[in-house]
């Protein structure tokens, strides 16, 4: 299956949605929300602690009648408006959180068709695990991949200052003075990126800033591809094992699952539970293989190959000669 096809099948996870900065009570958290038809499944951090929730069927039903007894909308209209209030708030939209021991509640009050709406996220403190598949091993992928990006940026700008070069030797001038750059130098750009405004700014900032719309769709596409690699290597090791499989005789089965059936009958070989000259095992002893069994088995991996080489000749479309006209 090639990629664009299992893109078309894929269903993302939690894991290949992207973070999203959002304000609760004047602090700064990252989450990240995945919706279904009938349930959510929402992760938010402080970038110290990690809560999770999970909620769907009858007990995001429950607890929407509980929290919003006169409010008649289905599951899917009411996910809808869960979903605005934590990326699209409105004016009308106010957030606030409880941090208690182990667990994080965040209260929303807004409206929904005019009529208040009220709800109540329930998150626990998640374990390592999660915390890592979606936050500390997708950062590190975007790290590396902004930094291969920023390499091939540089040698793009060196090449493009290599090709200015060449046109001014050739007495090439530019038609307005302002928009002649000087040469670029990587290590001086560094520099200037360091001791500027901006950089002790995002500093200040923490990372927060970090899924910017952009950033956000880097992650999406580097989780995407991470599911695609993982789900290739998933299928070929599952391929190489069925392999491995069928080519490992089993001495048990060999008459009934090798043998053509025209010959399964009248095979000089027994099998070796009709051998005359095998006593039953006895219960509780251990049968060590003997040079006997050993032997057995090769010459009937011997005749299998043969009985296999006959057959597929028989089977082979014989050649037709060539008439040669004299």
């Amino acid at each position: 299956m090639s990629e664009v096809e299992w893109r078309r099948k894929w269903k993302p996870d939690l894991k290949a949605c992207p973070w999203q900065p959002i304000t609760i009570a004047n602090q700064q958290y990252l989450f990240k929300c995945k919706y279904t038809h009938s349930s959510y499944e929402l992760l938010i951090t402080d970038n110290v602690k990690f809560w999770f929730e999970q909620l769907e069927g009858e007990d995001l039903e429950e607890r929407t009648v509980t929290l919003n007894p006169n409010v008649k909308a289905t599951p899917t209209r009411i996910l809808d408006e869960i979903q605005n209030c934590l990326e699209n708030p409105s004016k009308k939209t106010k957030l606030s959180a409880s941090p208690k021991k182990n667990k994080f509640v965040i209260n929303v009050d807004s409206q929904l068709a005019g009529m208040a709406f009220v709800w109540q996220f329930h998150c626990e403190e998640t374990d390592s695990s999660m915390i890592s598949e979606n936050f500390n091993v997708p950062l590190l992928a975007m790290v590396a991949e902004l930094t291969r990006r920023n390499k091939e940026l540089v040698k793009i700008i060196e090449a493009k200052d290599k090709e200015i070069d060449d046109y001014k030797s050739q007495g090439a001038k530019t038609s307005r003075k302002h928009i002649e750059t000087a040469m670029f130098v990587t290590t001086a750009f560094e520099n200037d990126m360091i001791m500027s405004k901006d950089f002790e700014e995002e500093v200040k900032r923490l990372g927060t800033s970090g899924f910017s719309e952009d950033n956000q769709d880097l992650y999406r596409q580097i989780m995407t591809r991470y599911a695609y690699l993982t789900r290739v290597v998933a299928a070929e090791e599952k391929t190489d094992e069925s392999l491995e499989d069928k080519k490992t005789p089993s001495v048990n089965s060999w008459e009934t699952n090798r043998l053509p059936a025209s010959l399964a009958d009248r095979s000089p070989v027994k099998s070796a539970n009709n051998s005359p000259q095998k006593s039953p095992a006895k219960s509780g002893s251990s049968a060590e293989p003997s040079p006997v069994k050993d032997t057995e088995l090769l010459r009937r991996q011997a005749l299998e190959r043969k009985l296999e080489d006959e057959e597929r000749k028989k089977n082979e479309p014989k050649k037709k000669k060539k008439k040669i006209a004299f």
